[in-house]
């Protein structure tokens, strides 16, 4: 087995921790796993081992299968072993690339048959000169290319940074486990900086809703040529929104007949809006070459109440609660009169409430408050 065969199997199946095992990826890298290393594999062993086309295909298929298995359990420690056999079967040959040689002898040819004389045996010595030793070449230990050892270079590093990232992630949980825990909370608030609103406020109306803010951030490489997917992060919290009016602003009253007409300052919201952090959820997704998840996810944290800021003071928004705000004044506006004697039958008997934020074109709105 080619060393660099056996590096590609490691680094590709200790891949699959960056997966997020779930049924779409498992369709898209269980594939992209076999076929990556079987194919690479083959022309590995074809081209740089010179095996033959049928044992490069079966080593590319065997190998592609372990790769494809969505575990490192099975394909890494298989990886590694082939490794290091390669390794060993490598270094078993000479250090030195220069050819050395071995002294044969040559076979001597056969003596010729004894001749008898008398009773004694006589055995007729190798007559001629004895032939020269023949000397064998022993074959140079071949010598891989510079790109051969720096792609398995490579790919060990790639190796050994996702091992690393996994069992930092693993250990890190493993450890609390064993961990005893003494929470300890500390509040520390700085030297406060304080501003007062002239006149005050009337709070008119709040509006609570879940509101979804999501980020979606996609990414190529040479020249659009390479794909490393996208990274979605995405915050789901509930909010509370509040609406006010300032006391000081300008406000005009006029009678017809029994009705007060009151024609309010602007509805403006409270900023920022309440956000219930402790029913906050996140979600984050990574594509297949993107680790910057957590940096997003910050990223969209950090404009979470700019957002809502710029919400709270959208138009449909007010629409919405402008009817609610709308009785909170006419209630304020009937609780003076009362107080100054004047909500009865012969004097007010109605309120209708005008924001000077509506459109003028628009139709009175209907009486807000009648006297019962």
């Amino acid at each position: 087995m080619h060393p660099l065969a056996a590096a590609l199997l490691v680094f590709v199946d200790n891949l699959w921790m960056l997966a997020d095992w779930n049924a779409v990826t498992w369709l898209l890298t269980i594939p992209l796993s076999f076929f990556s290393v079987s194919l690479v594999t083959a022309g590995i062993q074809r081209f740089l081992h010179r095996d033959s086309w049928g044992k490069s295909l079966g080593k590319g298929l065997i190998l592609g299968v372990l790769a494809g298995i969505p575990t490192s359990i099975t394909g890494t420690p298989v990886g590694l072993g082939l490794l290091t056999w390669a390794g060993i079967m490598r270094a078993k040959g000479p250090s030195s690339p220069s050819p050395l040689v071995r002294a044969i002898p040559a076979a001597a040819p056969p003596p010729p048959a004894p001749i008898a004389v008398a009773a004694h045996v006589i055995t007729a010595a190798p007559s001629g000169p004895q032939p020269a030793s023949v000397v064998a070449p022993i074959p140079a230990r071949r010598l891989e290319p510079w790109w051969v050892k720096l792609a398995i270079v490579l790919l060990l590093c790639g190796t050994m940074l996702l091992v690393t990232r996994m069992v930092l992630d693993r250990t890190t949980g493993l450890a609390e486990k064993f961990r005893q825990q003494h929470i300890t909370e500390t509040f520390t608030s700085a030297l406060p900086t304080f501003a007062r609103t002239p006149g005050g406020n009337l709070e008119l109306a709040t509006a609570n809703s879940t509101e979804t803010l999501s980020r979606t951030d996609e990414r190529t490489i040479a020249w659009d040529l390479i794909y490393l997917g996208k990274t979605v992060s995405e915050i789901s919290v509930p909010v509370t929104y509040r609406y006010h009016l300032v006391l000081r602003d300008p406000w005009k009253l006029d009678v017809v007949g029994n009705t007060c007409v009151v024609r309010a300052p602007a509805i403006r919201p409270s900023l920022p809006p309440a956000i219930h952090t402790d029913q906050m959820q996140k979600r984050s997704e990574a594509g297949w070459a993107r680790f910057d998840e957590r940096e997003q996810m910050a990223a969209l944290e950090r404009s979470l109440t700019p957002w809502l800021t710029r919400h709270a003071g959208d138009p449909r928004r007010l629409a919405l609660v402008r009817e609610q705000c709308r009785k909170t004044v006419a209630e304020f506006v009937r609780d003076w009169l009362l107080r100054e004697d004047h909500w009865r039958h012969d004097r007010f008997t109605a309120v209708q409430v005008v924001f000077a934020d509506e459109p003028q074109d628009k139709v009175p709105p209907p009486l807000t408050l009648r006297l019962p």
